[in-house]
């Protein structure tokens, strides 16, 4: 089957046009990133190419995105003159091929160019290679003959030991660099941290697997955990849990889909970033993950926050939590006195009501309730993504 492709250019994601998009619609810019990538992509399937026509209904619900952030950041699209009135995007000319066939076409032609200087260097050094197989010995690659000889004529057999001690140096000196420069790439993780990491996969998904028997840290998978940990989830533990839920989730990686005979374990799922890579995009699970855990841009606020969402959790069930938190994000904190407000960015003004309605005094009192050795939060606001 063959596959259409279109360009997308690099620096695309902080592209300055698309932060004027996002500062002018006062939207996300992920979500401004995301609306241009599905505008791209209409653009290619259209015939002709390079005119829009989209659905920002069917843009929302696939990005899960609200109707009218994607309607306000497809307007400012056509303000900033990134598609004109006639629908066509005006870079579309500069930036793609008019068709495959074209697209072809300059890779064959690219792929020529790049290997006719490279075959005539290997052509000339076969055929010298051969001349000096033909004279009895292969001369060394050196500026001259003249020097070569003359060096060897003059070196003893201590020069020579020398030499391979030197060269035995040097061998074991690059080996400790690499194995520095592995250790600094992936410094010793906290067996605390890997401890954490092992408690939630047990509670996660080894305990669907083997009820009356939790997973081990043995030394091997010590030191993959470590190297996801740093590589893969950026030292983040809420990351780490989403990939267990996600594995937990999942029929397939359980061993419950009959006839495929195939169950994940531990030392699978930290093995290497690419088997991460499709846990995450959905490899195993259709893409049906559940929802990431609510957001927080505050650090300072990051373990508050967790301890907040655990309460809900135990009080009103994990099902609420994802229904109700999953579409929400601690932005910012302000202080005053000695107390301080916190800000959570919501969705859409129907979750943003149905949490005052219902949430609004737990959360409170949770935020309180963690932040009580700090600066106590006394108070939440609530705001949407549309006022944010």
């Amino acid at each position: 089957m063959s596959i259409e492709w279109y360009r997308v250019y690099h620096g695309m994601p902080e592209d300055a046009k698309l932060k004027v998009i996002a500062k002018r619609s006062n939207q996300l810019m992920t979500h401004v990133v995301t609306v241009w990538l599905c505008v791209l992509d209409a653009a290619s399937r259209h015939n002709p190419r390079g005119v829009v026509k989209v659905d920002s209904e069917q843009i929302a619900v696939v990005q899960e995105i609200d109707q009218p952030i994607v309607e306000v950041i497809l307007r400012a699209f056509y303000k900033k003159g990134m598609i004109d009135q006639n629908h066509r995007l005006t870079g579309w000319d500069k930036r793609q091929y008019a068709t495959s066939t074209e697209r072809s076409q300059q890779h064959r032609a690219t792929r020529q160019q790049d290997a006719t200087p490279r075959n005539t260097v290997q052509r000339d050094a076969t055929q010298a290679n051969g001349q000096q197989r033909k004279n009895g010995k292969i001369r060394p690659d050196t500026d001259t003959d003249t020097d070569y000889r003359s060096d060897s004529d003059s070196r003893t057999d201590s020069d020579a030991e020398a030499d391979q001690e030197s060269n035995s140096d040097k061998k074991n000196r690059t080996r400790a660099e690499k194995r520095g420069s592995g250790r600094e790439k992936h410094p010793a993780c906290g067996k605390q941290i890997l401890e954490q990491m092992l408690d939630i996969w047990n509670a996660e998904v080894q305990s669907k697997l083997t009820p009356d028997q939790n997973a081990k840290l043995t030394a091997k998978r010590q030191e993959q955990m470590a190297r996801r940990w740093l590589d893969d989830f950026q030292q983040d533990m809420r990351a780490w849990k989403h990939y267990c839920e996600i594995i937990g989730a999942s029929e397939f990686c359980l061993g419950r889909i009959p006839g495929k005979g195939w169950t994940i374990d531990l030392s699978w799922a930290v093995e290497s970033s690419e088997h991460a890579a499709r846990i995450l995009e959905g490899g195993f699970s259709g893409g049906k993950h559940p929802p990431k855990p609510p957001g927080c841009e505050v650090p300072a606020l990051q373990q508050a926050w967790d301890g907040v969402l655990d309460a809900f959790q135990k009080k009103h069930g994990k099902a609420a939590c994802r229904s109700w938190l999953s579409r929400i994000s601690l932005i910012r904190v302000l202080k005053y006195g000695d107390g301080a407000v916190v800000t959570l960015r919501c969705a859409s003004k129907f979750i943003q009501d149905w949490i005052t309605q219902h949430y609004l005094d737990d959360l409170t009192r949770w935020f309180a309730e963690a932040t009580r050795h700090d600066t106590q939060v006394s108070r939440i606001e609530l705001i949407t993504e549309a006022s944010a």
